[in-house]
């Protein structure tokens, strides 16, 4: 009988990359993941090797990547394509970015109706000169000078892009302050217990809200063993200056945040309840009078150190819940999500995207007064790869979907680059661009009708955090003064014609505008 061979071609995603990833440090691919329909994360592998990455997803199905690289004057960004099909012929990485961002500013023009040449402006003919790198791309047949001119179409939609961004945010922003003011509480500050006060305190108070995370290891440091005397200073400080507070996360399962002595009760659910309702219901009993509004529970969907089926999220959550409205009639929470751009849930099993887990609170029937959303970029932290501002105002704009109101409760990058993998956004990190880009995403935030409230992440840096407000010694940077002045800009109406006229003084003597908002 003769045989037969039979050859098994393994489908997978290959890109090639001839000036990208030279380092052994950049071929570790840190925060590369694979996306599906909806941008929603799926399982599947990651590798680089000889010249390529080499994706092999869990399903043979349309997959996009998500990867970082060097954008040339756009920054250090986490980026990704388009949903391609698997094949056996290999795609070139930047010419597949450059198509998604062109893709992007298409879509986004037409949902928000800004595809006209006289509304859309210089954006749209960066667009259209990204468009034709883009072509001239796709024709080279030298694979050297193709990737050049696909990475110069990237940066040009990528510019496109932010341009579009922040021309809609300018326009939405003049809708919404236009005729009245911002609310008293738009600009806030987290604040670490372990803080000084004499040290920080006369920055604090000039903000309008208090965040005062409740650290589980702080407050507990062994079981049964309660030390309030950090919490104490600040809830008093707070409740002195009229300072609206919120505190929490009440539930935060993450390395940083649980006491040793709650690693048993990983593998154990009951134990895990069992010690975490005691934990809150000291905290909420002590402090119920003087808190304004409670955070539940942070990142308990993504699974980041202790894993949860679906169903015991929701458990913890709705104790959480009850406890706290139980404690004060009209007691108002919020629940907090992390990791919006859900760079590493599909690696953490039974994880949940933030979407997904607010549809199951709904669903449940959980009652909270608002959501927060963690936006930090730039840092050593998971989650936390550096995005461009069109990325920053889709992901915001999915929150349209939900009926709910929607509060910034962490959000900032550092006044200096720590680490070179971290990211950055047009130029390694300082302190004055630390203030550009967040004059940047305030009035990106602020456009969206459901947010009211910023909370900066960090009060004061800390060791190798450079992302406070204050440095070290107690000095304000550059960025706290910027905050002040978009919180006085937003006081009034801004159809004021003295304060609109200062606004576009303002901008002529701003470099670095491209179409940043009148709020500055």
């Amino acid at each position: 009988m003769s045989g037969f061979l039979v050859t098994l071609s393994v489908q997978m995603l290959r890109f090639d990359v001839h000036h990208e990833f030279n380092s052994a440090s950049d071929q570790r691919l840190y925060g590369a993941h694979l996306l599906g329909r909806d941008d929603l994360p799926v399982a599947g592998e990651l590798k680089w090797k000889s010249g390529a990455i080499r994706c092999e997803p869990a399903e043979p199905t349309a997959t996009a990547l998500c990867v970082e690289v060097d954008a040339g004057g756009m920054g250090r960004l986490m980026l990704q394509t388009c949903l391609l099909k698997q094949r056996d012929e290999p795609y070139l990485l930047f010419l597949e970015l450059a198509r998604h961002r062109i893709k992007q500013y298409i879509v986004k023009s037409e949902e928000w109706q800004l595809f006209d040449p006289t509304l859309s402006g210089e954006s749209l003919k960066r667009w259209e000169h990204a468009r034709t790198l883009f072509v001239r791309a796709m024709n080279e047949v030298d694979f050297s000078k193709a990737e050049t001119f696909a990475k110069d179409s990237l940066i040009a939609g990528l510019d496109a892009n932010e341009q579009l961004a922040l021309l809609h945010a300018e326009l939405l922003v003049k809708r919404r302050f236009g005729h009245k003011p911002s609310t008293s509480t738009v600009i806030g500050v987290r604040v670490d217990p372990r803080s000084d006060i004499k040290v920080c305190g006369d920055t604090a108070k000039i903000l309008d809200v208090l965040m005062l995370p409740t650290p589980w290891k702080l407050i507990e440091p062994s079981q049964g063993e309660f030390r309030f005397q950090e919490m104490d200073r600040w809830m008093a400080f707070a409740a002195q200056t009229k300072r609206p507070i919120v505190a929490g996360p009440l539930l935060r399962f993450d390395k940083r945040t649980l006491p040793p002595w709650m690693e048993p009760a990983k593998k154990d659910f009951s134990m895990c309840v069992d010690r975490s309702y005691s934990f809150m219901e000291k905290v909420v009993h002590r402090y119920r009078d003087v808190v304004t509004m409670w955070n539940l529970g942070s990142g308990l969907h993504a699974n980041e150190h202790f894993e949860f089926t679906d169903e015991q999220m929701m458990d913890l959550t709705r104790r959480a819940s009850v406890l706290t409205r139980q404690s004060r009639h009209g007691a108002r929470t919020l629940i907090e999500l992390t990791e919006l751009f859900c760079d590493h849930i599909s690696s953490r099993p039974g994880a949940l995207t933030p979407w997904q887990y607010l549809e199951r609170l709904s669903q449940e029937g959980i009652h909270f007064d608002a959501v927060g959303v963690q936006m930090c970029f730039g840092g050593a932290v998971e989650g936390t790869a550096m995005r461009d501002l069109m990325q920053v105002s889709a992901v915001l704009d999915r929150f349209l979907a939900f009926d709910c109101k929607v509060m910034v409760s962490a959000f900032g990058v550092p006044s200096r680059q720590v680490d070179p993998k971290c990211g950055w956004w047009r130029e390694p990190w300082s302190e004055q661009l630390q203030a550009v880009w967040t004059s940047r995403f305030v009035t990106i935030a602020l456009s969206k009708p459901f947010i009211e409230t910023v909370i900066w992440e960090r009060l004061i840096d800390e060791g190798e955090d450079a992302s406070g407000l204050l440095f070290e010694n107690g000095k304000a940077k550059s960025v706290f003064a910027k905050l002040l002045a978009i919180r006085k800009r937003l006081r009034k109406p801004l159809a004021n014609p003295k304060q609109k006229s200062a606004a576009a003084n303002e901008t002529e003597n701003d470099e670095t505008r491209t179409g940043a908002p009148s709020v500055e």
